[in-house]
């Protein structure tokens, strides 16, 4: 018997010790084919075009250069040993002019200090040998895809190569990806007890517990665990809000979750809820603001915990200071609904019930914009920005009719934009300048600064704000659109207790299901470049993603990571603020798609009566309610 013990331990040895040489991998070598670069010329630049570009590299005074970047997906737990690009051939190809520069990106704030018209010198690079001296760079990170725990290797390749001082390009025609890799052991993750889970200041725990119930008696239910602040062990972690992030790494790995819900409000000093600021400057605007993904970013490639104060300054997220110390692929689906009190609580839980159960897509869409960056910020281009980026959008929505209510048109007012959230509509996509109570634009091409939309008679303000009369005109009770705002702070919950984002939802008796914005000031791009990059990029891809993946909390996921993915090895500052200020408040778990039969469900939570006298009154003098807010 003890030699037979013995011999079964030996073998059982021998096929682990087998097991794990067999879990070393090579991918099978992809070959990419490149097209011969066109030659553009763009005034004193010429650009370089390959129809496979994905991306342009986005440098500072450094050359705009096509990059094709490849994104590969493996089991969480995956160690990526080695990436080879290797490439074929060098070729040669004579260029007259210097390669446009990469498009500046600017914050999304209109400055006095800009010269109107002021020509830029032109670039000729003449410090440069060659750009750029690598021809490939990859990253490797965790996250989620299609709700499974994946670790993400994305490559970026460069096939074309400046040499500004002998007016030349270099090109090669195709390039070969070899990937080696091993495989984890077993599977990192096997919990499956629950979804999502709502974690909560303690005082709103027996309103939540409607919703809770609510969840799990769905059909399918989503299977829900409500924790509130109280509960959550302290000293694992530096602070409260570390603690709170281990807790949610441990709901992973113990309940299986892949949705959370932050609930409370934000103001600094007075937080319902905890906030981790991130430090990423704008000038002398804004030095920090809160960024929920810090919460979601619980894993690294390796596993490890992404604490975001790789310098140990109790200043997280700086750039570049702590970018060693940030995974940012999402490893959560995160949103937050930040609430003052259990009012405010009831109308949010009250429209999720509602939309769930009686939602209708109607494939139409209304859409705000103007001339983002005009003369009086020095932009020449001739591109009125947030206009161009509506019509990006509708790329994204085939089958969907659009309400354009633009500066060009002169359709950009209060009351428009009141009627078109009124009108049954899917999506409202606002592109332009925003504040944390407040959306705005210029009209086109105007040297003054003019902001619309204009101020009304029962409106004395310019622009689409919290407080004025702008929200209360809006009774939708029927149809709650997503709202998705392309401009600074509008979800700046740390400033403002009614920060646009969250009065677009605690609207009661109208508003929004839910929204997508920047809890700090955004940044943009002039002309055509607005939507390749950072705010205009996240406007154009969250309709894409919503359109497609249909669930919110997953499109916000696939934004984050599709970003940082896109652009890897090549991201900045503004690219960091972007993707760690870009957020969601409402219910991750929502899906933009026609609600179920209430009948079928085994809880239902009718829609809140409202009085449709009252109601009346107040879409015939929107002052009306304004008076019945203030007397409650």
């Amino acid at each position: 018997m003890p030699l037979l013990v013995v011999g079964i331990l030996v073998l059982s040895g021998l096929g682990a010790v087998s097991g794990t040489e067999s879990l070393k991998e090579e991918i099978e070598p992809e070959k990419i084919t490149f097209s011969k670069p066109v030659i553009v010329e763009n005034g004193d630049y010429v650009t370089v075009e390959i129809k496979e570009a994905t991306t342009n590299s986005w440098n500072k005074d450094l050359p705009m250069l096509p990059r094709i970047t490849k994104v590969y997906t493996f089991p969480l737990g995956t160690t990526i040993d080695d990436v080879e690009v290797s490439f074929s051939e060098s070729k040669e190809m004579e260029i007259t002019k210097p390669i446009t520069p990469s498009p500046e990106v600017y914050m999304r704030i209109s400055s006095e200090q800009k010269t109107v018209g002021k020509p830029k010198d032109i670039l000729t690079y003449s410090e440069i040998d060659i750009y750029p001296e690598e021809r490939f760079s990859y990253t490797t990170g965790a996250g989620l895809k299609d709700g499974e725990h994946v670790i993400y290797l994305s490559v970026g390749i460069n096939p074309v190569q400046y040499m500004p001082n002998e007016n030349k390009i270099l090109y090669s025609e195709v390039a070969e990806i070899n990937v080696k890799h091993t495989l984890p052991q077993y599977e990192m993750l096997n919990g499956d007890s629950y979804d999502l889970l709502i974690l909560s200041a303690t005082q709103f725990e027996s309103t939540l517990q409607r919703l809770v119930d609510y969840k799990n008696n769905m059909n399918p239910p989503i299977n829900t665990k409500l924790v509130t602040l109280d509960e959550i062990p302290s000293g694992v972690g530096v602070d409260q809000q570390e603690d709170i992030k281990y807790f949610i790494r441990d709901a992973i790995e113990d309940w299986g979750i892949t949705y959370v819900i932050l609930v409370g409000a934000g103001v600094e000093d007075e937080e319902l809820f905890p906030v981790r600021m991130a430090w990423i400057p704008s000038g002398s605007y804004e030095q920090y603001f809160g960024s929920d993904l810090y919460y979601a970013d619980v894993y690294d490639s390796t596993m490890g915990f992404p604490d975001w104060d790789h310098d140990d300054d109790g200043r997280y997220g700086e750039y570049p200071a702590d970018t060693d110390s940030m995974d940012i692929h999402p490893d959560v689906y995160i949103s937050r609904i930040p609430c003052n009190n259990n009012k405010e609580l009831n109308v949010m839980i009250d429209k999720i019930i509602y939309y769930e159960d009686h939602n209708k897509m109607t494939n139409k869409i209304v859409q705000m914009g103007g001339d983002t960056f005009s003369l009086v910020d020095g932009d020449n281009s001739g591109v009125f920005e947030g206009e161009y980026a509506n019509t990006k959008v509708m790329e994204k929505l085939p089958g969907y009719s659009t309400t354009q209510l633009w500066g060009s048109n002169d359709k950009l007012t209060k009351r428009n934009i009141a009627n078109g959230i009124k009108d049954s509509v899917d999506f409202m996509d606002f592109s332009g300048h925003g504040s944390s109570s407040s959306w705005a634009t210029h009209p086109p091409l105007t040297e003054e600064k003019i902001w619309i939309p204009p101020k009304e008679l029962i409106s004395p303000y310019h622009g689409w704000l919290t407080v004025d009369f702008d929200v209360f005109m809006v009774n939708n009770d029927y149809k709650y659109p997503v709202f998705v705002y392309n401009a600074c702070s509008n979800n700046k919950y740390t400033a403002n207790d009614q920060c646009l984002g969250w009065k677009t939802l605690n609207k009661n008796g109208g508003g929004g299901i839910a929204a997508f914005a920047a809890s700090g000031i955004g940044y943009g791009s002039y002309g055509t470049h607005e939507t390749e990059s950072v705010m205009g990029w996240m406007e154009v891809h969250i309709f894409d993603e919503m359109y497609t993946t249909k669930n919110l909390g997953e499109s916000w996921g696939n934004c984050i990571s599709g970003y940082y993915n896109a652009f890897a090895g090549d991201l900045d500052d503004g690219d960091y603020k972007t993707l760690t200020e870009f957020c969601m408040f409402g219910d991750v778990t929502i899906n933009v798609e026609d609600g179920e039969d209430p009948k079928s469900r085994s809880v239902n939570h009718p829609r809140p009566v409202t009085n449709r006298l009252l109601e009346l009154i107040a879409n015939i003098f929107p002052w009306f309610e304004r008076l019945l807010s203030l007397l409650s």
